[in-house]
């Protein structure tokens, strides 16, 4: 590396500057840590959301209502200022992040906004038992925020809010059916997700948000199937299920080199199989213990060696 460094020098190929800089990076005087602050700033947003909801909820009498609510209106408002004033505005492709707190900025926005409505619930009870509506508003604004500022944090915030109003939505049905209701509405809500990821990739707009949509979608179908295995009315049809969609998993991540997936269909399928396995008939003690230890070492050892041949393209 230093001899190729030195001739591209000497052939003015590559400036001194150029030349030292390079020699840095090689001898790991200089390294990136955009990684490691980009995780601690997200750390940090979590922190700050969690200090000050507890922070309301234990001290708001002393503090004052109007007090917090202005507060955390400010702090909502200034976050949304300094993206609309850093952004570059909506476009259907990808931006580039004016800078590394742009991001967590508008989450921390998204999650005050978040925070202030709970308040103002809690305090006022606007919609009483219609509280759910203030998740459905929350996630439509999460995505429409997601969309204008092409942030796939915030995406992530609004296909999760959505999925809880869905999920809240369906447990206030209140039948003697509610687990097999929930798992319809999860089924319903992961079909969705990809439906809507797929189809704007092949509008063109939003492409790069398609990981995010198919990573939701398919680890909420696959759990909402995994759950349904257990049933005994449909047990099998749900393992039918389980198997077909980890097999769409499966055939995703050999296409795109995308070994997340693949461990989606491998532990999601184990864990089906042996449910149904376990509920097939009357198992020892010994033949449970058994089964665990040979069929975790061949998941074990099945999943090293699929890691090894996707290699470092993940």
């Amino acid at each position: 590396m230093q001899e190729a460094l030195n001739d591209l020098e000497s052939s003015e190929i590559l400036s001194r500057e150029q030349a030292a800089l390079l020699r840095r990076i090689y001898g790991r005087e200089l390294f990136s840590v955009h990684w490691e602050l980009r995780l601690l700033l997200y750390g940090g947003i979590l922190i700050l959301t969690t200090g000050l909801g507890l922070l309301v909820a234990e001290h708001f009498a002393s503090i004052g209502h109007l007090t917090l609510l202005a507060a955390i209106a400010l702090g909502c408002v200034a976050c949304f200022a300094y993206c609309l004033r850093h952004g570059g505005g909506f476009s259907p492709e990808s931006l580039a992040t004016p800078d590394a707190a742009y991001d967590y900025v508008l989450l921390l926005g998204c999650l005050l906004l978040g925070t202030l409505q709970g308040y103002l619930e809690l305090r006022y009870q606007f919609l009483d038992q219609y509280w759910n509506w203030w998740l459905l508003a929350s996630a439509l604004i999460y995505l429409l925020c997601a969309h204008y500022f092409d942030n796939r944090l915030v995406l992530s915030l609004g296909l999760s809010t959505l999925g809880a109003w869905l999920g809240v939505k369906t447990s206030h049905l209140g039948t003697g059916l509610w687990d097999g209701a929930l798992r319809d509405s999860a089924l319903f809500f992961g079909a969705l997700v990809i439906a809507a990821g797929t189809a704007q990739t092949r509008l063109g707009w939003k492409r790069h948000f398609l990981p995010v949509h198919l990573h939701l979608g398919v680890n909420v179908l696959l759990t909402a199937l995994v759950a349904g295995v257990g049933s005994r009315a449909a047990g099998s049809a749900y393992l039918a299920g389980l198997l077909l969609t980890g097999s769409g998993s499966a055939f995703y991540a050999l296409r795109e080199r995308s070994f997340a997936f693949l461990l989606y269909a491998v532990l999601y399928g184990y864990v089906g199989i042996t449910i149904f396995m376990l509920d097939l008939g009357h198992w020892s003690s010994e033949g449970i213990i058994f089964y665990f230890l040979v069929s975790a070492a061949t998941l074990l050892t099945t999943l090293v060696a699929l890691h090894r041949r996707f290699g470092s393209a993940e």
